[in-house]
């Protein structure tokens, strides 16, 4: 098996070992769900749907980490892992492992609504919208 393919099932398997719901009122994200649709600001500041990018993604949360991985037009595009935190409406994912350049100790925060099976997300920068997200509950 490849060295990537390897590492990226390890990473799989580390997020799913111990999947646990949150405790108290706040509604659990853990599970595994696929990407519906969205969109976000590529890195030339264009505004991409993942849709017509054909970009399709699934990310599994346990109790304490994310992983996700994305392909684009059925090819491997990206993937990361670490830990996440959810407080109110308020989900942030600090990255530890990821096939793209980001500062070590960076962190991508997102409000979220949960209706349901549909998650909800939305991530700003500087007052402007850079990415949208609709997921649906897989498991």
């Amino acid at each position: 098996m490849k060295p990537f393919i390897s590492r990226l099932f390890f990473l799989i398997a580390v997020c799913l070992i111990g999947s646990v719901a949150h405790a108290g009122d706040t509604p659990s994200l853990a599970g595994t769900w696929e990407l519906v649709t969205g969109e976000f600001i590529d890195g030339e500041g264009n505004l991409m749907k993942y849709d017509e990018a054909k970009i399709s993604s699934r990310k599994v949360l346990t109790d304490t980490d994310f992983f996700f991985i994305s392909h684009k037009d059925g090819q491997f595009w990206a993937a990361s892992t670490g830990r996440y935190n959810q407080e109110g409406d308020q989900y942030v994912e600090t990255p530890e492992l990821l096939s793209y350049p980001l500062p070590e100790g960076s962190s991508y925060t997102f409000s979220f609504k949960l209706e349901g099976d549909n998650w909800y997300t939305e991530r700003f920068e500087e007052g402007k919208r850079v990415e949208f997200e609709h997921w649906a509950r897989v498991r």
